[in-house]
């Protein structure tokens, strides 16, 4: 059994997009901190051209360093990159379309209830949706009650790498305080959560909800409870 549970967040322990998609959320996210921005005084192109401004701005996927949510609502918005407060207000108004979904798997409270009376310490370990800041997302682990059931979080802004780089897994072992050997790590994601884990020297286990990776070779359970019942006993 491990010491350690280094567990992922969007798509494992909550579903931030539910039937939607990145691309349906993103014109209400514009609009949000369009309606912000007027508010302080600003005159915000119409959404198409902020959604083609954008779209320019589109990270390589090869390339793991942060590009902050901040940096790319400057540019879209054409906003003083020094205006600090002004930018934070509008991630918050950004972001708020894609919290207001979100819900909780039924399965992930029962989990990280056992996980947490076996002795066992939990840290969550996520990159965030279009870089955005870390505290906005422990903001909504207060509001959805996931705060009080892990022990840490970790995510890639407070390292300044994206998941799969080793960083980001070092960074959070050093978090839990435990070695590589004494970790599992649980995810959605084929290549954050488990190549890039098992790369740092962490047993994982690929969590493939809807079935999408039988035999393509990785440890697989199709929900938390079975996780539970087979690795934390």
């Amino acid at each position: 059994m491990p010491r350690t549970l280094l567990v992922d967040l969007g798509g494992t322990l909550i579903d931030l997009f539910g039937h939607t998609s990145p691309g349906q959320v993103l014109p209400r996210s514009l609009e949000g901190a369009s309606r912000v921005l007027m508010e302080a005084g600003s005159r915000p192109p119409p959404i198409s051209v902020l959604e083609s401004r954008w779209e320019t701005r589109r990270q390589d996927p090869n390339d793991t360093s942060v590009r902050t949510l901040e940096d790319r609502l400057s540019f879209t918005f054409d906003i003083d990159p020094n205006e600090g407060a002004l930018l934070l207000s509008a991630c918050r108004a950004f972001m708020w379309p894609l919290f207001s979904q979100t819900r909780v798997f039924e399965d992930t409270l029962p989990f990280l209830s056992h996980a947490r009376t076996r002795g066992i310490r939990v840290v969550i370990v996520s990159n965030t949706t279009w870089g955005s800041p870390a505290h906005l997302w422990r903001e909504l682990l207060d509001v959805i009650g996931l705060s009080a059931c892990v022990d840490a979080s970790v995510f890639c802004r407070d390292v300044g790498r994206r998941k799969p780089d080793p960083m980001v897994y070092r960074y959070a072992m050093e978090v839990a305080g435990t070695p590589p050997e004494s970790c599992l790590f649980v995810g959605d994601n084929p290549v954050w959560d488990v190549e890039g884990p098992e790369r740092a020297g962490i047993r994982s286990v690929l969590l493939d909800r809807r079935a999408e990776w039988i035999g393509q070779g990785y440890d697989r359970t199709t929900s938390l409870l079975e996780v539970k019942d087979l690795y934390l006993k």
